[in-house]
């Protein structure tokens, strides 16, 4: 598990899990389009927002030594915990990721052996909370990219906060809470009735419970039981939000694409059956077998 210090009142150490690669992450998060223009993203650091326990912030990520991350807290209001704070980023990055079972077991794969010699030390980047992918998995579902980011602006807006540091927007994505109290701005905010009623019903499933002390299998059951929520929100949610990566996002076309691409299956997609059989030595990390392979494919298809 990654370790986090105090250090003063405004500022944490965190000594993430090994290996890591703070680039990894920052690389992801500059091509992740769901979240681009979120958070402020350069080549060494990144700045990024949000709440605990309802207490805004903003903070500032840097690399210090030996691999460590160096974080500067700023309370846009009442100071609150700056080790929620810590909690926040190691959950947000998955610094408590050990991926060394994953990198032994690609040794007797040369096609995932490439590709982890690509992403070394990538730990997966999550959404900054599960609540967020969950409104991701309502407002992009049937609709164009740009669209859905729009609506998550917007809803940002009107339950969140949107703040300004260096001249760059950062956005707080709002908690499950505000959200579900302030259910007359997100029906204004959002111009569609299925997808504002699936957001509302996301806020009451999370407001209601903490669904990340779930084991894998019944926080799968429990997404796919939100209304508007079916077995790839759940999927999607639990894999892209929680961090959950013991299965494989099967409904995914576009993994089936890039495993059918890797390994030269000579199909277009790959089966379950080969799912199955090339992501069995990665178990019971095969998530991330599946995270990595997609992955690498987007940053193929940047090189094309």
């Amino acid at each position: 598990m990654a370790t986090t210090e105090r250090v003063g009142e405004t500022k944490l150490t965190i000594d993430p899990v090994e290996p890591f690669e703070f680039e990894q992450s920052l690389a992801f998060l500059r091509g992740f389009v769901p979240c681009s223009g979120d958070h402020l993203c350069s080549t060494r650091s990144l700045t990024t927002g949000g709440y605990v326990e309802d207490h805004p912030f903003v903070a500032s990520v840097t690399e210090g030594d030996e691999g460590t991350l160096s974080v500067e807290v700023d309370w846009l209001e009442n100071t609150g915990d700056l080790d929620a704070v810590g909690d926040w980023l190691r959950a947000f990055l998955s610094l408590d990721d050990d991926l060394t079972v994953l990198y032994e077991a690609s040794k007797g794969d040369p096609a995932f052996e490439r590709v982890v010699d690509g992403l070394y030390g990538y730990h997966h980047v999550c959404f900054s909370t599960p609540f967020e992918a969950a409104c991701w998995a309502a407002l992009s579902q049937r609709t164009p990219m740009q669209v859905a980011k729009k609506s998550k602006r917007v809803l940002v807006e009107a339950c969140g906060r949107i703040v300004e540091v260096e001249g760059e927007e950062i956005l707080l994505f709002p908690t499950p809470e505000m959200v579900r109290d302030d259910a007359l701005a997100v029906h204004d905010a959002i111009d569609d009735e299925r997808k504002a009623k699936t957001v509302l019903a996301a806020a009451d499933a999370f407001a209601n419970e903490d669904l990340s002390t779930l084991d894998d299998a019944t926080i799968r059951e429990r997404l796919a039981d939100v209304w508007g929520f079916g077995e790839w929100s759940s999927e999607f949610i639990a894999l892209r939000g929680f961090g959950r990566l013991s299965g494989i996002p099967r409904t995914e076309r576009r993994l089936r694409e890039a495993v059918a691409e890797l390994y030269e299956l000579g199909t277009e997609v790959a089966t379950d059956a080969d799912l199955d059989r090339l992501s069995e030595p990665y178990e019971p990390l095969e998530g991330y077998w599946a995270h990595y392979v997609r992955v690498w494919a987007f940053r193929e298809s940047l090189d094309e």
